[in-house]
């Protein structure tokens, strides 16, 4: 835990079952991120999923949900993808996003120790952070081939014209291989 000068204890921490209640605040945020950000909306039950299964992470301040990401896998595991990261506007530019991808990270991993972490992104800030986490930018092709994976893009503001334009996504791939792997 750490305090803010101002804000109060802000907590980072992987989701727990509890935590349940916060699926419709986290897509609110997500909401709200998507009007200006390349990000694909997600419903209050698909993220009460993630946070029941542990699979997402969250920034709270007070008990109240100001960050939050999730993780899902593809192919078997063979493929982890990092999403949803978002963070209240008031409280961006103090790591949270960060550590909110570091338990991402730490908990894909314990589940999938050799899966190949992915990321779609065209934000300049969440390329950094990735890059800063030993990601690579790569060929869409490189990513998951599981269409339920690009399914999700189907939420994103950009898909129609994506569409019209016969492309995939217009986000930039990244991916993270296991250590030891090519």
């Amino acid at each position: 835990m750490t305090s803010d000068a101002g804000i109060g204890p802000i907590v980072v921490r992987e989701a727990l079952p509890e935590d349940a209640p916060f699926a419709a605040a986290a897509s609110e945020l997500i909401r709200a991120a998507a009007s200006e950000h390349d990000i694909a909306e997600r419903s209050v039950e698909w993220l009460t999923k993630k946070i029941v299964s542990g699979r997402a992470a969250v920034a709270l301040d007070r008990g109240e949900l100001i960050g939050f990401g999730y993780w899902s896998d593809w192919q078997d595991g063979a493929f982890v993808s990092h999403s949803g990261l978002v963070v209240d506007p008031q409280y961006r530019g103090r790591s949270l996003g960060r550590r909110l991808k570091m338990v991402l990270f730490e908990s894909s991993k314990k589940r999938f120790p050799q899966a190949t972490l992915m990321s779609l992104t065209t934000s300049p800030q969440v390329k950094a952070l990735n890059l800063s986490l030993g990601f690579r930018v790569v060929p869409l092709e490189e990513l998951t081939s599981d269409p339920a994976f690009w399914a999700g893009c189907q939420t994103c503001r950009n898909y129609a014209a994506v569409q019209a334009r016969g492309e995939i996504c217009c986000c930039e791939g990244m991916i993270l291989r296991p250590e030891g792997s090519a």
